[in-house]
């Protein structure tokens, strides 16, 4: 195991790692380091960060979702047809590629690691200044923290995320100052990606499945 193998593991559950990679903390001090400031700034940055669920949202929610109309047999088979009709086209442009979505699938595969490895210590107030500036919040219930910073994405300094979800590693880089006027996807190596518009900015969204992605956009949603 090298550095970077490490340092990626112990980004992800420093707390769980196997006897190869806690072998290679004791032999190189600077990943010994690494791993202790790992441990010592986890519990920090989620205390940092976790924002709880107003009081009475969940109430709110199923109240609303007892009060919305219901729609008619004949709506929804109209809604059904209409959908069919442009199931095609849209199929086209979710396989469509974007560049800028592609670039944050790159970032992931070839930069990340080494973004990790040469990061400074982290800056959970930056983050939320950052996060604010974009215009989200992000609240627990994305998952378990892994790693924050910065980082040159796209020719601008994007705020650098990894965290550990249910559905797998996923990474986030906000981008306070650079709004979207549509959603961008693509998929390629592997990975799934979208930039999502916000009020302030956008996020571009990394991660194994569509299916995590949307789930996250979701939660930053809500928040």
């Amino acid at each position: 195991m090298n550095c970077l193998e490490f340092r990626r593991a112990a980004m992800l559950a420093p707390r769980r790692l196997d006897t190869e990679a806690l072998g290679h903390a004791e032999r190189c001090p600077a990943c010994g380091v690494f791993l202790g400031e790992a441990l010592g700034l986890e519990a920090q940055i989620e205390n940092s960060l976790d924002i709880p669920v107003p009081h009475g949202l969940q109430e709110r929610m199923v109240r609303n979702a007892l009060d919305a109309p219901r729609i008619s047999r004949r709506q929804a088979l109209v809604a059904g047809l209409a959908l069919a009709a442009t199931a095609g086209g849209a199929g086209l442009l979710w396989q469509r590629d974007d560049p800028l979505a592609l670039a944050g699938i790159d970032f992931v595969v070839f930069e990340e690691a080494q973004a990790i490895l040469d990061a400074k210590p982290a800056d959970p107030a930056s983050l939320r200044r950052a996060a604010l500036q974009t215009g989200i919040v992000l609240p627990a219930q994305l998952g378990e923290l892994r790693y924050i910073g910065t980082c040159p994405f796209a020719g601008a300094t994007a705020h650098h995320v990894v965290l550990k979800t249910a559905f797998g590693k996923a990474t986030l880089l906000l981008l306070p100052g650079r709004p979207l006027g549509t959603r961008l996807i693509a998929s390629a190596r592997g990975l799934h990606a979208a930039i999502a518009p916000a009020s302030g900015g956008s996020v571009a969204i990394i991660a194994d499945s569509s299916r995590g992605i949307a789930r996250i956009e979701s939660i930053l949603k809500s928040g």
